[in-house]
């Protein structure tokens, strides 16, 4: 069973008050004649919810099966008298992105929102909320204020998760540069992550285009603010595509990086081996079980030998530095 909150904001009093559900078919009926705006928040909906939707507004009964349906694509539906509309909020948890729904329907004088608790909704309608109380025009603007203002917290959340890719990709240019180990693996799955977002987010942007459209529901004032609202969509939008190109780039960057370091490896186990090889060369010789090898039977051969592979050690590694192999 879904909880209900019922705002009331009333122009000719100048205030807003929460009032219980019993008086929203009175409220209603009476608001159309002096505009009151009337919005009605649920969460976590449920059948009763459902069927009170269906019997006080009279919603088309696909829009309502959608409520019931989560998960669907963001868009517009225009209904005779009112909007449906599917978008999401975005929400960032534990560095992965988070999508959020939120459905919403739009009348003349009435808003219901209906969602499933997330932070990044709930805190969305709170921001709202409190633009819309703080709007000067919101009493002359009607219903649409408080549709604008909640746009606008919706498309400012997508800039929050805009700023938390950015942190992730630095550190991941960052790790790749230095070589860290994970630096790729945490760059798939941004890649991944970010596969998301254009699915989900890319549409709003598309729904408030379709809304400011349409010629009912928003007044002549009021459309500048929900166009610019629309450009910030886009924006965030065209940068999530940059970021995808930047991802391309450091995948790009970090195969090159590893190439680079497997090569360096490579030069310095072949001037180990150059170093080891001719001296280990010259003790096999000395080394081989024949009655007489020259200069064993030298008092100081031992030494003359040891010196002379100690000379060829340090001639290998002083060559391999000048060639910058170690």
């Amino acid at each position: 069973m879904g909880t209900m909150r019922l705002v009331v904001d009333s122009p000719d009093q100048g205030t807003r008050e929460e009032t219980s559900i019993d008086r929203l078919e009175t409220l209603l009926q009476s608001s159309v004649g002096n505009r009151t705006p009337l919005w009605l928040d649920i969460s976590d909906p449920g059948d009763e919810e459902v069927k009170l939707l269906e019997r006080v507004f009279g919603f088309h009964e696909l829009a309502l099966e959608e409520v019931t349906r989560p998960h669907e694509r963001p868009h517009c539906d225009a209904y005779a008298g009112y909007y449906f509309i599917v978008i999401y909020a975005a929400e960032y948890v534990e560095g992965k992105f988070a999508p959020r729904e939120l459905n919403l329907f739009w009348g003349e004088n009435y808003l219901v929102t209906i969602h499933r608790r997330p932070a990044a909704v709930v805190a969305a309608l709170q921001v709202a909320e409190r633009g819309w109380m703080r709007h000067e025009g919101r009493h002359e603007y009607g219903i649409a204020c408080l549709a604008y203002a909640l746009f606008e917290s919706i498309v400012h959340g997508y800039f929050v998760v805009q700023d938390r890719v950015r942190e992730r990709i630095d550190r991941i240019e960052q790790g790749i540069l230095e070589g860290a180990e994970g630096a790729a693996a945490d760059l798939f799955k941004l890649r991944k992550d970010l596969l998301q977002v254009p699915r989900l987010l890319a549409p709003t942007g598309h729904v408030l285009e379709e809304v400011l459209r349409r010629d009912r529901g928003i007044p002549p004032a009021l459309r500048p603010y929900f166009a610019d609202v629309e450009d910030h969509a886009t924006h965030v939008l065209a940068e999530i595509d940059t970021y995808r190109d930047l991802l391309s780039a450091a995948l790009d960057v970090q195969v090159f990086y590893s190439f680079n370091r497997l090569g360096i490896t490579m030069k310095r186990l072949t001037a180990i081996t150059v170093i080891i090889m001719v001296p280990n060369f010259v003790a096999s010789i000395f080394g081989m079980n024949f009655s007489r090898i020259p200069g064993s039977d030298w008092p100081l051969g031992f030494f003359i030998v040891a010196a002379a592979l100690m000379v060829m050690v340090a001639w290998g590694f002083i060559h391999s530095r000048l060639l910058k192999w170690l």
